[in-house]
């Protein structure tokens, strides 16, 4: 009985001899003269070093090329790590194979997938690793998938809504009846204060001058609104001056509450959720030729009919330069994986990355992410068991964790903390609203002022006329 190995007496997949594996013997009944089992494993668990020519496309985090030089012989070797190529590098380090990596192709496009498919076909690669999911359109009959290694999903990301300034929210801590209410309360006790002091009861009264003059009436009015009282010398005004005090005892309790809330959790924008809310917003949607590509060629009702509605539009070359317009600019949403938006976020320096931009609600287009070997390889029931493996014992998670860390360390230099963090410096914009009170308090003395001068100097002039 004869078989055959492809990796056997140091050939690396090559069929040269056939190999005896047992033989009959025709006494005692017949026996096998060896008893070998009859159908030995194909492919050794160690495979001598054999090369294996690695193809690989994809963007970080998942295709990462770390460094390429030119060897001896003058060929180009490329150094290689990510999700994808550590997995493929664990595989292959069990198996004692020794990986060949070729130039990537780190663009995601219709030309770079054709580029690596054909190259796989006419034997140029032995393996693809990278982003390739599992679809029709890629995978076809003359290619064997990998069992599934990474759920991979693609999401519209949209900016993370701004908290807003304390300042702005303190003119919503009251409604407009609230504000119109204590603006006329003020004025009407400033008017009783003032006639207290100034009118026909004001011997029955007998306040002092503070009262007696209009600017002084308002001041200390102001002053109990905001907690700097100085009191009346009459009981019957003091009543008065008691529920007025109450008033605005109530009104600054409520008031400094919302503030304190306000500085040390700011409320936020409206967030965007739903397609239709992305369509009516001013977000500029960036999609490059694979969108388009995946557009045409896969049923998904729902993005063609956004894609068709959203009148601003924009060529997308770069994902990474889309990615950091939205993120400064916050005036794009394109598709993108959640992974390498938290890995690129973190090289730009970016601190909490949920606070900076986050993904739609609404359903993603998901797939998985497989490898791609020939049909028929005897490596591929080998991979699959190393690959299981490496999943189950949480290897790929550990990894991506490490990845994250290295992306941090890299945009250490452009760190950048997210807003709405638990401690933050006190400035002049939030006292800001201290000064707009300031403000309006100098043009009201000064109009005031210029009222009395205008009403006084007739007064004056009639007074000296008849003194002379």
């Amino acid at each position: 009985m004869y078989t055959w190995f492809p990796f056997k007496l140091g050939r690396c997949g090559e069929v040269q001899d056939v190999i005896l594996l047992d033989e009959w013997l025709f006494e005692n009944n017949g026996r096998f003269s060896e008893n070998a089992p009859l159908y030995p494993a194909k492919v050794p668990k160690n495979l001598m070093g054999c090369p294996i020519k690695v193809a690989t496309i994809g963007f970080t985090p998942f295709v990462i090329m770390t460094s390429k030089y030119t060897q001896n012989d003058g060929s180009t070797a490329y150094e290689m790590t990510g999700l994808s190529v550590e997995l493929l590098k664990f595989v292959c380090e069990v198996m004692n194979l020794t990986t060949i990596f070729l130039e990537p192709s780190q663009e995601l496009n219709i030309n770079s997938y054709v580029k690596v498919i054909v190259e796989f076909e006419d034997g140029v690669s032995d393996v693809i690793f990278g982003i390739i999911p599992l679809m029709p359109v890629i995978v076809t009959s003359t290619f064997d998938p990998s069992i599934p290694y990474l759920f991979a999903q693609y999401k519209l990301f949209v900016p993370c809504p701004k908290a807003i300034p304390g300042t702005e929210m303190i003119l919503t801590t009251f409604s407009l009846f609230v504000w119109l209410s204590t603006c006329l309360v003020l004025l009407l006790n400033t008017a009783v204060f003032w006639c207290a002091g100034n009118g026909p009861y004001r011997p029955l009264y007998n306040e002092t001058q503070t009262y007696q003059s209009l600017s002084y009436s308002f001041q200390n009015a102001w002053a109990v609104l905001v907690g700097v009282p100085q009191q009346p010398t009459n009981s019957n005004l003091r009543v008065f001056f008691f529920l007025y005090v109450c008033f605005c005892f109530a009104i600054n309790t409520v008031f400094q509450a919302f503030f304190v809330s306000y500085l040390v959790d700011p409320k936020y924008e409206k967030k965007i959720e739903t397609l239709d809310e992305l369509v009516d917003s001013y977000l500029v949607l960036g999609y490059n030729q694979l969108v388009l590509h995946f557009k045409e060629t896969v049923s998904y009702p729902e993005i063609t009919n956004f894609f068709d509605r959203k009148i601003e539009k924009e060529v997308c070359l770069d994902i990474y330069t889309c990615l950091k317009r939205k993120i400064t600019k916050r005036d794009m949403t394109f598709p993108c994986s959640p992974i390498y938006a938290a890995y690129s976020a973190r090289e730009m320096g970016i601190v909490d990355v949920g606070k900076t931009i986050s993904p739609l609600d609404e359903d993603s287009v998901s797939g998985t992410i497989v490898a791609l070997l020939r049909n028929g390889s005897p490596l591929l029931d080998r991979f699959n068991i190393l690959m299981r493996r490496y999943l189950e014992a949480g290897l790929l998670e550990l990894l991506w964790a490490e990845l994250q860390h290295r992306a941090a360390l890299i945009g250490e230099d452009r760190l950048r903390e997210a807003d709405g963090d638990t401690y933050f410096a006190f400035s002049v914009s939030h006292i800001l609203p201290a000064f707009v009170v300031l403000l309006v308090g100098s043009v009201l003395s000064s109009v005031v002022f210029i009222v009395e001068f205008i009403v006084n100097c007739p007064v004056r002039r009639k007074e000296k006329s008849v003194a002379h």
